[in-house]
């Protein structure tokens, strides 16, 4: 398990928080460089069979647990759609979080409440609504809401993040402030696959476990 030593300083792992360009020049005792969090560090039991896994990027980190755990595309034209759904989703999640924070990206939102208020109710009312009536659109190509996003036979992570993204739409926008943004949309298929996907047991015994934190409110996180 990483650790804020493990992250941040001249000899931590993440070379963003390094401080200076010497310090990111500096060896490190990580499988290969990475940026910033969230990170992925795989140790695999038997490294001499596989080997240590040190990546970045949230849909990167995706793709290689999909593929650990058995939600790849059963071929490269299901492969292409999953990820564009994947970084799709993961767009809004960071279109989303950039409306709390208008004025500058790195200073909290309660640092900028009214324009991160008046910024995410924008947001809410007229970009959300482009983002959902798009994943309207991509479920309306699969004969139900209740079949894997990207086409095939089975889930894959693009399931994962698309789910995600749709709980974090709900959770935070469909309040009276922001216009009962989930409520109100049109969105009929998106509506049936979030309820289809999140009813999975393995899904619905994390969200009652202690492992799973609230949302925070203020940024779809």
């Amino acid at each position: 398990t990483l650790t804020g030593e493990d992250l941040y300083g001249p000899t931590g792992s993440m070379d963003a928080f390094r401080g200076t360009a010497d310090n990111v020049k500096a060896l490190d005792d990580v499988p290969f460089p990475v940026f910033f969090p969230p990170a992925l560090w795989h140790r695999p039991a038997k490294p001499a069979a596989q080997p240590e896994v040190y990546i970045n990027q949230v849909a990167a980190c995706m793709v290689y647990l999909g593929e650990k755990l058995g939600y790849t595309p059963a071929n490269a034209a299901e492969r292409a759609r999953a990820d564009c759904i994947t970084q799709n989703a993961l767009d809004l999640i960071s279109a989303g979080r950039l409306s709390f924070h208008p004025v500058k990206g790195a200073m909290s939102y309660h640092e900028q409440k009214a324009e991160g208020d008046a910024a995410s109710k924008e947001f809410a009312t007229a970009r959300l609504q482009m983002w959902l009536q798009h994943f309207e659109k991509v479920l309306k190509r699969n004969p139900s809401p209740a079949n894997p996003v990207a086409g095939g036979a089975n889930i894959t992570y693009a399931d994962f993040a698309l789910w995600h993204v749709l709980d974090a739409t709900k959770a935070q926008f469909d309040t009276e402030f922001y216009g009962l943004a989930w409520t109100s949309a049109e969105i009929p298929s998106l509506k049936a696959y979030h309820t289809w996907f999140g009813a999975r047991q393995s899904l619905k015994a994390y969200f009652s476990s202690e492992r799973c934190p609230p949302w925070a409110g203020d940024s779809m996180m």
